[in-house]
């Protein structure tokens, strides 16, 4: 007699890696962008534009603005046709983006076009990423068995940190290989490249699979913004203000405080330092990889909301010192241990943030909802952090961007607290709302 429950978690260990692995390719190339920044920017901009960088993490600030739109677009796909034709159509457009960065001609080629061609590239980048981020966050939740859900969607995180992680190893080889110098000719190049054709093998998997799951029933309901709007406000508002100081968080840890320890350990040792700075960020990244899953099957024992409290309380005291030493600490060991305590405190948010937010909408609105609620906030709040701490320390301003994250981080904290009790709403796939039936069910 076949064992169902085996059957039930084979089919969510699938679901996981079908997912996941989108999830991973879809970070690595916008954090290859972030990563790389320093290199390229006077490939796009003027090279003795002193502002170049800025001009570059204004671009990577577009990406966030566009992020709402990805959301809606790709949110209603998901809550109407499913969620894997959602997952496909994002990763495909970032891969795109990728390519074409490869290859475009530089500012000295082209002059301004080439700046043209970085912002419309931040525009689609935008559109993919925020259409991706809340398919796969309830994708992955909707794949759970009811006791492993938050273990279960704390893969997302991980992948997303995993990204950020394959994209500092092809930095630290490039640095390794060619120095600074190659860094800002081919190797940002053959980054973006790498980067994108990695996602065509996934593309096409995807592309072949057959799901178990029937097409989602027509209605007028699935992925309305009129509904999410007015019936489900309060939870779309909840979702924004527990996003707020957590993605500003993890940008300035993710984003600019490793450049920002590279710079300082570069002036400090040279090339040499430089390298070893680029070592102590993946350790650092490596570990907060790991605790995400950690993270996840914890709050399946105590609730997620203990968790998003330590980060808030923890954060206020963290944030501080880690904008301090980006600039202060030269050893590497100590540079090393900072990052991953801070990554020990970031993990309180990061690991949950996805479930407790698919937690608070019903099924026909849950991929709009999550998504659009991320994408605004992270607009606003996550993709201007590196430019908001960049601008903040050219100008000798840098502890009120310290006040400013700590502000953001005491609203999640709020958030976090008014979030008492059963969540409203127990994930399941939205098709079993439709035809009946229970437990983990595989999505479109």
């Amino acid at each position: 007699m076949a064992n169902p429950t085996r059957g039930t978690r084979s089919d969510a260990v699938r679901l996981i890696a079908a997912s996941s692995v989108p999830n991973l390719v879809q970070w690595v190339n916008l954090y290859v962008y972030a990563g790389f920044a320093p290199y390229f920017r006077t490939a796009f901009f003027d090279p003795a534009d002193e502002n170049s960088l800025i001009w570059v993490y204004a671009v990577f600030a577009v990406t966030f603005v566009m992020r709402p739109v990805g959301s809606w677009i790709f949110g209603r796909i998901a809550d109407r046709r499913g969620r894997r034709p959602a997952l496909i159509g994002a990763v495909s457009l970032m891969a795109a983006c990728s390519l074409v960065l490869a290859v475009c001609p530089s500012q000295a080629r082209i002059g301004g076009w080439a700046a043209v061609v970085l912002v419309l590239i931040g525009v689609v980048q935008g559109i993919a990423t925020g259409g991706e981020y809340g398919t796969a966050a309830v994708a992955l939740t909707e794949a759970a068995t009811s006791n492993r859900r938050g273990f279960f969607a704390s893969f997302q995180s991980a992948t997303i940190v995993g990204g950020l992680v394959v994209a500092q190893v092809m930095l630290l080889v490039t640095l390794a290989v060619g120095g600074r110098a190659g860094a800002s000719t081919w190797g940002w190049r053959g980054a973006f490249a790498v980067a994108g054709l990695a996602a065509l093998p996934v593309i096409w998997s995807a592309l072949r699979a057959r799901s178990a799951a029937p097409r989602p029933v027509a209605s007028a309901l699935r992925g309305s913004m009129r509904i999410l709007l007015t019936q489900h406000w309060r939870a779309l508002g909840w979702v924004m203000l527990l996003t707020a100081g957590g993605t500003a968080a993890f940008y300035t840890l993710t984003v600019s405080v490793p450049q920002e320890i590279r710079e300082t350990m570069r002036t400090a040792r040279g090339d040499v330092g430089e390298l070893q700075a680029t070592v102590a960020v993946i350790v650092a990244l490596v570990v907060l990889m790991i605790l995400q899953p950690v993270g996840g099957a914890l709050s399946d024992r105590v609730g997620r909301r203990p968790l998003l409290v330590f980060f808030g309380v923890a954060g206020i005291v963290v944030a501080p010192l880690l904008l301090w030493g980006a600039n202060a600490l030269t050893d590497v060991a100590a540079i090393t241990t900072m990052l991953v305590i801070a990554a020990v405190v970031i993990t309180g948010y990061l690991s949950v943030n996805g479930v407790a937010k698919a937690e608070r909408f019903p099924p026909e609105v849950r991929a709009l909802g999550v998504g659009f609620g991320y994408a605004i906030a992270n607009s606003l709040f996550g993709g201007t952090a590196p430019l908001l701490l960049h601008a903040s320390r050219r100008a000798g301003h840098e502890p009120w961007f310290a006040v400013y994250l700590c502000a953001l981080i005491v609203v999640t904290l709020a958030a976090a607290l008014a979030a008492r009790g059963k969540a409203p709403h127990r994930p399941r796939h939205p098709e079993h709302h439709a035809g009946g039936g229970s437990g983990p069910h595989p999505p479109a």
